[in-house]
C-alpha cells in the first residue's frame, strides 16, 4: 500500500500544534534567602494569552503542596526582574486564584494550584526573570512577609507559521 503525500504533511502539522503543549513545566528556583515556609512548588506552567492584545499577557499556573496552612488573607505578588530593576506586575488575593474560599485556607498536606491570569508579558530577554511570591501581612510588620517565593524565566515564544 503506497503512502499518500498528504499523510506525512498532516502528521507534521498535528505535531506542530501539540508539541508545544507537551513541552511541560518550566524550570524554577526558590528566591534567595526566601524559601518555602508554606510548602513546596512542584511545577510552573506558563501559557500565552489568547486573541489579539495591545499589551500581551500570560497566564501562570503554579502547582504546589502545602506543608503549613496558607491563610485566606495571603497575597500573591507577580513581579519581574531585569538586572537590578524590579517591577511589580500584578497582586492577587489567594482566594481569587486558588480553590480556597474567603473564609477558609489552603490546608497543610493538600496540593494546590494558583492560576495567575492576565499577567503583563514584558517580552523575552535572557536577563528577565519572573517571580511569584506568597506574602502574609502581620500587625507588627508594615510590609508583607514573604512566605514562599520562586523565580523563573519565561521561554521565548514559539515561531508562528503563517499560511498565504
Amino acid at each position: 500500500m503506497a503512502m499518500s503525500h498528504v499523510q506525512p504533511m498532516l502528521l507534521l502539522l498535528v505535531s506542530l500544534f501539540f508539541l508545544p503543549a507537551l513541552r511541560g513545566a518550566i524550570d524554577f528556583e526558590y528566591c534567595a534567602k526566601n524559601g518555602n515556609d508554606y510548602g513546596t512548588v512542584t511545577s510552573i506552567v506558563v501559557s500565552p494569552s489568547v486573541g489579539p492584545h495591545e499589551n500581551p499577557t500570560i497566564t501562570i499556573n503554579l502547582f504546589g503542596s502545602a506543608s503549613k496552612n496558607i491563610p485566606a488573607g495571603t497575597l500573591v505578588y507577580v513581579a519581574f526582574r531585569d538586572g537590578e530593576f524590579t517591577g511589580l506586575l500584578k497582586t492577587y488575593n489567594l482566594c481569587d486564584v486558588s480553590a480556597c474560599n474567603n473564609e477558609a485556607e489552603i490546608e497543610a498536606g493538600t496540593n494546590f494550584e494558583l492560576t495567575l491570569s492576565d499577567v503583563l508579558y514584558v517580552g523575552y530577554d535572557e536577563e528577565i526573570k519572573y517571580s511569584v511570591s506568597l506574602r502574609r501581612k502581620t500587625l507588627e510588620e508594615e510590609d508583607p512577609i514573604i512566605k514562599m517565593c520562586v523565580d523563573f524565566k519565561v521561554p521565548a515564544p514559539a515561531p508562528a507559521f503563517v499560511s498565504i
